[in-house]
């Protein structure tokens, strides 16, 4: 299972999208705008954020996201022309163009979101040992 923020100003989308991943075991928050998530994705615990906002809002969030450690992946939803350009131009880990339903979230939101938990995982099973100082 996996902590899915989802940021979509149209309120019957968020909802729609919502429910798709709660069915296939995804626990999901939903929030209206950036400011919303930004502190939603401040206090953490989030594996991954799906978004549709404006060009605009959307490199708002990158900004703040470089300063959060271990800032969750994004995934662009979009059906502006040059959103595949800006998923890549951002490093957002997915991109899935509108329309688009429900399930084609729950796919790639699976994909991005299992990968983070993974790698998580594998770093907390790793043991530790002192670091030879190199001087």
């Amino acid at each position: 299972m996996s902590n899915v923020l989802i940021v979509e100003p149209d309120e019957a989308l968020r909802a729609m999208w919502s429910e798709a991943l709660g069915r296939n075991a995804h626990d999901v928050q939903g929030v209206g705008g950036v400011v919303d998530a930004m502190e939603l994705i401040r206090e953490g615990g989030h594996d991954a954020i799906v978004i549709d906002a404006s060009e605009a809002d959307l490199r708002a969030l990158v900004a703040e996201l470089e300063l959060v450690p271990d800032a969750p992946p994004l995934i662009l939803v979009s059906d502006s022309p040059r959103a595949p350009e800006l998923s890549a131009r951002i490093g957002a880990a997915g991109f899935v163009p509108k329309p688009c339903t429900g399930e084609d979230l729950v796919e790639i939101v699976g994909r991005v979101a299992s990968a983070v938990v993974r790698s998580t995982r594998a770093f907390d099973d790793e043991t530790t040992s002192p670091r030879e100082k190199d001087f």
